[in-house]
């Protein structure tokens, strides 16, 4: 019996062994000349309230450097991405298609391009007595969604998704305020400062490396 149980436990042991070795092979960096040239697009905003879209702005750049320090792609440059897309939108505004992300990719001799969205931001508050005194709680969810698309043939390389959450707390007593609450700007901004860093890991495993020349 006892024979039995070590040997189940050898063979869980031996399979996460296998499981995490899997997983950390995923990540190894790629030689810079196998890693994929990706666009990034500017995230879209698709959540509500829409007043919130502006503190949001930001997370495409925070997973474009998070998808750099992973080592397995090269990114196209900022400024040439928005200077592409800027011409072929010809002032328009408004969301990023896929079909005009891979002609910003093709223009840029991208191999793929990243397409991201804020799909929800939920902002709730709760209260409640202690005593002498009310606590309140201040807090918001932001969920992101983003996938990897390749130029040529529109292959779905690789999908992530990432939830960001952040708190902010308030008390009062004997009528006065201790501690005013963070605007949900500021939450949705501290939400999504770890977003990046999931989004870049999550899509990093779909990744490729280019074939030798």
């Amino acid at each position: 019996m006892l024979n039995a149980v070590m040997e189940g436990c050898n063979r869980s042991l031996l399979l996460l062994g296998v499981l995490l070795a899997a997983g950390c092979a995923a990540l190894r960096p790629l030689p810079f000349a196998q890693r994929p040239l990706v666009a990034v697009m500017p995230f879209s905003y698709a959540a509500q309230p829409p007043e919130l879209a502006k503190s949001a702005e930001g997370l495409a750049d925070s997973v474009a450097g998070s998808l750099v320090r992973t080592e397995r792609l090269r990114l196209v440059e900022r400024h040439r991405v928005d200077a592409v897309l800027a011409e072929l939108r010809h002032g328009m505004t408004g969301a990023v298609d896929s079909a005009t992300a891979a002609k910003v990719g093709k223009q840029l001799g991208a191999e793929a391009v990243l397409i991201g969205v804020v799909t929800s931001i939920a902002v709730l508050e709760e209260s409640r007595s202690v005593i002498i005194a009310t606590k309140a709680d201040r807090w918001v969810e932001v969920t992101v969604e983003a996938r990897l698309v390749a130029v040529d043939t529109g292959e779905l390389l690789s999908a992530a998704k990432a939830v960001g959450k952040a708190t902010s707390k308030q008390r009062q007593a004997f009528g006065g305020k201790m501690g005013e609450f963070a605007s949900p700007e500021a939450l949705v901004q501290k939400a999504l400062q770890d977003i990046g860093e999931d989004l870049a890991q999550d899509l990093a495993r779909g990744v490729r490396p280019r074939a030798k020349r």
